[in-house]
């Protein structure tokens, strides 16, 4: 199967209501990419990895992706299981995240947390990694639990989840050094502000550019 029909048959496998919200509204601009340009070498390190993991469908498949085989970077990763517009699950959240949010926020949806400026686009943004499927990377604005408030520089990349399951999203997260120190607070909050994004093509396409 051609690569574009395997993308349009991944889309045909959302729920309606994905469908629909997916047809509401378009992802963010971005810059295009073919490989990570934002964050560390681990940005790229995990990319690799990713490529090398068998893609019979395009994209590997979740159960491929072995959490010991990127332990390098295992305190800075998280999996999100994507389960709809409304709710994008911490299935796996990284000891070196946990430390910096203040707690494990696994089993917690990522979208509570996100500001309610982009909580909408954030969930659409995140749509497209999974069902596109294309890479993801974001520099954003983090306000911490503890008052410290800083850049975060993240890379999002589809996993196919298992038969009759949501499809997932393995990410690595780059905390740059404090601006600032403002108010504590009992939650993150993420993306208040976006700097950059960029869209990385890995033969679907990207948002501006056919499926």
């Amino acid at each position: 199967m051609a690569r574009n029909e395997t993308a349009t048959a991944l889309v045909s496998e959302c729920a309606d209501e994905t469908q629909r919200f997916i047809a509401s509204m378009p992802p963010s601009e971005g810059e295009h990419a073919t490989a990570p340009i934002l964050g560390t070498r681990m940005h790229t390190d995990l990319f690799q990895y990713w490529l090398s993991l068998p893609r019979a469908s395009g994209i590997p498949n979740a159960s491929d992706f072995d959490p010991a085989a990127a332990r390098s970077w295992l305190a800075d990763m998280t999996i999100l299981t994507v389960n709809g517009p409304e709710e994008i699950r911490h299935r796996l959240v990284g000891t070196g995240i946990a430390d910096r949010l203040g707690y494990d926020a696994t089993g917690k949806n990522l979208l509570d947390f996100v500001d309610p400026s982009y909580r909408r686009q954030c969930a659409r943004d995140m749509l497209e990694v999974a069902w596109r499927p294309c890479g993801w990377q974001v520099r954003y604005l983090t306000h911490y639990p503890s008052g410290r408030v800083a850049h975060v520089q993240s890379m999002y990349l589809p996993l196919k989840g298992p038969e009759r399951q949501p499809p997932r999203i393995v990410s690595v997260h780059t905390p740059e050094n404090p601006e600032r120190y403002a108010r504590t607070a009992s939650e993150p909050n993420f993306a208040s502000e976006i700097a950059r994004m960029v869209w990385i093509d890995v033969g679907f396409g990207v948002p501006g550019t056919a499926r």
